[in-house]
């Protein structure tokens, strides 16, 4: 199903408000209906901003740990490479694996799935019998363990969202304003297009706190085309789910990737594809 971003969610709302303001008759000015509309505006206001500045510090976070995690999993690939064409085959094996295990789920989602083959690095440096004298073995140790530093709070960060209750308020107190605006407004025109205009953007802001929450602001995966860079590099095909496929902007220059017909969770199965643009 195709994720709706805020833009054109608030575009579909727009739309909605233009046949609610020709159809609900409002009451004109009210003393009282004012009185509820500034004071919820005031708390709608504090609220939102307060979670849409919580939720941007989480998303900025969260995108500066993922491109940080991917330039580290290129720089592994290359020290490998310094060690002969059949080890960095095996590492690249277990790359591509954990890459095609992240993008079956979103980012918050994929430390546990792709757990094992993170770990199967380390299983493969334990087969090394002479550590000291592997070519630069103690970088491709700090690497992961800086990795596995980035997993661990990109996954921390990923679960920490807006409770129920707290959604809760903000649809409260939205309703609360939509309804004080389709009240106080008159037959004028001025009046139709402010409403019509003003409930929109409380929408949006709405839609807008979910993409937050969601990692996907202009419905965009957080950072997908970074890691898609790294099995460039590393010379693996892209690896995209046909669950967010729809969702996927994926490059002009790209004619060939791998496409999961699986759904998430599921038994990996695979199939080439061809980018039609």
């Amino acid at each position: 199903m195709r994720y709706i971003h805020s833009v054109q969610g608030s575009f579909f709302a727009f739309v909605v408000f233009v046949i609610a303001v020709i159809f609900i008759p409002g009451k004109g000015p009210s003393d009282e209906v004012e009185i509820i509309l500034t004071v919820s505006t005031f708390l709608l206001a504090i609220l939102s901003g307060f979670f849409i500045s919580r939720l941007s510090s989480r998303y900025n976070a969260i995108r500066s740990l993922v491109a940080s995690e991917d330039g580290y999993w290129l720089a592994l690939y290359k020290i490998a490479e310094l060690n002969g064409k059949r080890f960095s085959d095996k590492i690249r094996e277990k790359i591509d694996k954990y890459y095609v295990a992240c993008y079956d789920f979103d980012v918050p989602y994929a430390y546990k799935t792709s757990a094992p083959h993170f770990l199967a690095i380390y299983d493969e440096l334990k087969k090394i019998k002479n550590p000291n004298k592997f070519k630069c073995f103690s970088s491709m140790t700090d690497y992961l363990l800086k990795i596995e530093e980035r997993r661990n709070q990109t996954s921390v960060l990923g679960i920490e969202k807006l409770t129920k209750g707290q959604w809760g308020v903000l649809f409260l107190l939205i309703g609360i304003v939509l309804f004080s605006l389709f009240y106080l407004k008159t037959d004028a025109i001025y009046s139709q297009v402010v409403t019509v205009l003003l409930s929109t953007v409380l929408i949006l802001i709405l839609l807008i706190l979910r993409d937050l929450q969601n990692l996907r602001l202009s419905g965009a995966a957080i950072l997908e085309e970074s890691g898609q860079e790294v099995l460039d590099a590393i010379g693996c095909l892209r690896y995209y789910n046909h669950v967010y496929i729809d969702d996927t902007i994926i490059p002009d220059h790209i004619k060939k990737y791998r496409l999961g017909k699986h759904k998430p969770g599921e038994k990996p199965k695979i199939v080439i594809a061809y980018n039609k643009k």
